[in-house]
This record gives C-alpha cells, structure tokens and sequence, in this order.
C-alpha cells in the first residue's frame, strides 16, 4: 500500500559537519499517515467470490393429502455484476448481487397439464463491516440478506398453492453465510496488518542517511502507535495511523542496526497533528564565520567624537576559539581629513551566545585589547573611547540567518527523498534556528533545530512483499 507515512531535513548546513557529535529531539514527534484502499479492488475481489448459482430444487412433494404429487425444479442464478457501496452510516460497504429464480412446478400422472412456471427476482445484500483491535487484528464483519420483489408461488389449481421460499431462503442464506465466512477469512489474513505493521516499524527505526552535504544519520525510536476507525467514500476505503517518535541525529555514517522497540498497543481512535522537531549537530569552520563576521560589520561606520570627525570602520574579522570562549581579531580602519588613513587590530574575547530568535551569534562580557604596534598615543586614545570600542565589540557579532537561510534551501532541494527501501519522504523545510553552542578547536559545533510539514510514501509491497493497492495522502 503507498501510504502517505514529514521537520524534514534541517539538518543541511552547508558548513562541514562533525562526525563525533549527536544531539537528541527535544521534542516528540508526531506523525499522521493517511492510509487509502480504492474500492475498486474490493469489488473485483467480491465478483470473483460471490457465486454463479445461490440455490437449486429438484424434489418431489405431495399435495391434496398425497392425490397430487408435484415435481419441483429451478435455479436461484446470479444475473449481473456486483456492486460496492458505502454504507448509510460510512462505517462499511454494502454489497449488492442482483438474482433471479427460476422454476418449475410439474405434477406428475395425469396432472401434467397444470404444470406451470414461476420465479422472480431479488436483491443480495452483504454488510461488511471492517474493525481493528489493539491487538493489531484487522478484518471484516459480514451480514446477508435477499429480499424477494415477487413471492416464489404458484397456484396449480384452486386451493393448491406452490411455495417454494422457504426452501429457497435456507440455500440462500446457506450460501451468503459461505460467502460471508470466505470474505472475513480472506480479509484477515490477506490484512496481515500486524505483519505490516511490525515490519514498517522495525524498518523505520533502522538508521537512515540523510541527504546531506556531509555524512549524517537519523535514528527514530517509536514510542506509540494510534488508527483512526475506518471510513468509507464512494471511492475508496480509508483510516489515518498516527505514530509518536524521538528522532536524534548523528553525523557520520549510519551506525550498527540496532533492536526496534517492540511494537506497541494499537490505540484505535483520533491521531494527534502531524508534528516533526529534529535537532542537528553541525560544524561551522571558523573560517566561515569569520567571513559571516566581516560580511555583518563591513558596511558599517562611525565618526569619532573628536575634532575633524575622523571616521572608523571595520575592514576584517577573524574569529577563532580562544578556550573557552572566541577571540575576534578586528582591522579597522581611521580616516580623515588631510590623507588620515590608519589601520589598526582589536582583539575582542568573548563568550559565544545566541539571540533569542536562535540566528545571531554575539559575545557576551566582551573585552577590547587594542594592539598598540605602529600606533600613535592620540590614535590609541581615539580606540579607547567608549563608543570606538563599543562599535569594535559589536563587530564580533555573526549573523547566520544566510547561511541558515541557504541550507534551507539546499535542504528543500533535496526532497523527496527514499530513506530506507519502501518509505520515501517529502515535504516543506521550516525556518531553521540554532539552539546550542559548543566551542571547539576545529570549529564551533551549534545545534540546528527545526520543524516543518512531513509526508512519506510508504509502498509495503516493498516493505513486505504485500500486493495493496496505492493511495495518497498528506501530513502536517
């Protein structure tokens, strides 16, 4: 069956990515997968199993205390396709089989002139009611009737009346109960909705590569499991599985396959919202954010509050750890009047934080060192000023809205994409934001986090070698 099983991949920076880091979901994440079985299929399946033939006479019964003996035979026939509707109510499907009887009433001896010809025509139709259990059983309950448009009677004679419906009715109904017993049978075992089930399980919570400019893996662990009661259209059969899971990812190479948790209790009744959370380890180069740095601050300027208004701007920025903490080596630039033109370094030192919003990168309790090589004592006292040094202090701030705004996109440009064999996932790629810090020799390592909408097609003939047929679906 192609289901549609979407935060999807915010886990593309395009910054190189570390591959000793993982970082666990802070949130659950929920999953709705619309789940459709056109009912065109189930009505090729009852043509092929209602029969030909509902019932046959061929007896003999004596009449007018054993003066009149009379020979009974016909056929109860089916006479055109069968048809599969929903149900009033939506809860099943109702199958309609249009019959007809036909037969002949012969009294034997000298009586053979009355023989006469009657029938008439009927409705079947079978209730099949489909159920799950929390128990992960799947199938269908049947109910059957005809109803007669005619009366299967015929008057030989005067005061000799034919009936033939309670014979009829019991062969009948003989027959709608064979059917009833082979459909239920045939829909629970050809259902296997516990085999499906525990093997799509079993394969979600197996690592998958994600489609990254790095290597980097996703591990789910399924926490529980809900079904909606099933719904009939006109079209097609329908129920939505919702599923709840931890996602954390790691960077580098799918590890070992690990146990799946068991599967759990089917809960039957409403599915919560979709909703994806997946947080990412990610290594930003220093190099990077220096250029991220100089790109922030280079169009911007001050004028000094001195005499002839010397202006300060900042040429570069060159971050880099400096233990716990990051160091930024700012050259700027003072010019003025007359060819002023001096170019000098502050060093800023810092601890890494992030604004609210989770995509400004600043220093907390920030220091200004200014180097004092080929400078001028007056040039010095210029840098020291409170508001030159303020300006310097704000030039170590990085803003990676760009560079989170561009691996969304490469992200995006990235779906859909098949996981694992039979599951292949879609979607929209939410705003991306940073969550955590970690300073580190190479580079800093932040913690990406995001949400979006997720949709995943799920052919279980390529999960389990089942035969169901395709329907569609979106999740949020």
């Amino acid at each position: 069956m192609r289901a549609a099983l979407r935060p999807l991949m915010p886990v593309v920076l395009t910054a190189v990515m570390s591959a000793a880091h993982a970082m666990p979901s802070t949130a659950l994440s929920t999953l709705a997968v619309p789940l459709t079985v056109p009912l065109a299929g189930v009505q090729v399946a009852a043509n092929a199993r209602v029969p030909a033939e509902f019932a046959r006479l061929d007896e003999t019964r004596s009449y007018l205390g054993g003066l009149l003996t009379v020979q009974l035979t016909g056929t109860v026939t089916r006479v055109g396709h069968v048809s599969v509707q929903p149900s009033a109510d939506g809860a099943g499907l109702v199958v309609s089989v249009p019959i007809r009887a036909a037969f002949r009433a012969g009294p034997t001896g000298n009586g053979a002139v009355l023989a006469r010809d009657f029938g008439g025509e009927a409705t079947v139709r079978l209730t099949v009611t489909p159920y799950v259990t929390p128990e992960w059983d799947a199938g269908v309950r049947v109910a059957g009737a005809a109803v007669w448009t005619d009366p299967l009677s015929v008057d030989l004679a005067p005061g000799v009346r034919i009936s033939v419906q309670s014979l009829v009715d019991s062969q009948v109904q003989a027959q709608l109960d064979r059917v009833a017993a082979e459909v239920e049978t045939a829909v629970q075992q050809g259902a296997n909705l516990r085999g499906r089930a525990q093997a799509l399980w079993a394969r979600g919570q197996q690592p998958w590569a994600l489609p990254t400019p790095e290597p980097a893996t996703a591990l789910l662990t399924g926490r529980t499991l809900a079904v909606t009661p099933l719904r009939v259209t006109p079209d097609a059969l329908k129920l939505t599985l919702g599923a709840a899971f931890d996602l954390q990812v790691s960077l580098g190479r799918a590890a070992p396959l690990t146990a799946p948790t068991p599967l759990p209790p089917l809960t039957v009744g409403p599915v919560p919202e979709s909703g994806v959370h997946l947080s990412v380890p990610a290594r930003l180069a220093w190099s990077d954010l220096s250029r991220l740095a100089t790109t922030y601050t280079a169009a911007r300027s001050i004028p000094l509050p001195v005499p002839t208004h010397p202006t300060l701007r900042v040429l570069g920025v060159t971050l880099a750890p400096a233990g716990p903490g990051i160091g930024a080596a700012v050259r700027v630039q003072v010019s003025g009047p007359l060819g002023l033109k001096v170019e000098a370094t502050a060093d800023v030192t810092g601890t890494p934080v992030l604004d609210a919003a989770g995509r400004v990168l600043t220093l907390r309790e920030a220091t200004v060192v200014t180097r004092r090589e080929g400078l001028t004592g007056r040039v010095i006292s210029w840098l020291a000023d409170a508001r030159a040094q303020a300006f310097v202090r704000q030039s170590a701030h990085v803003d990676l809205g760009p560079l989170l705004e561009r691996a969304r996109q490469q992200a995006q440009a990235r779906l859909p994409f098949a996981p694992v064999p039979g599951v292949t996932l879609s979607g929209m790629v939410g705003a991306l934001h940073l969550s955590g810090l970690e300073v580190t020799p190479g580079a800093l390592i932040v913690t990406a986090t995001a949400s979006g909408t997720l949709a995943a097609g799920v052919d279980m003939a390529g999960l389990t070698g089942g035969g169901l047929d395709e329907g569609s679906r979106h999740a949020r």
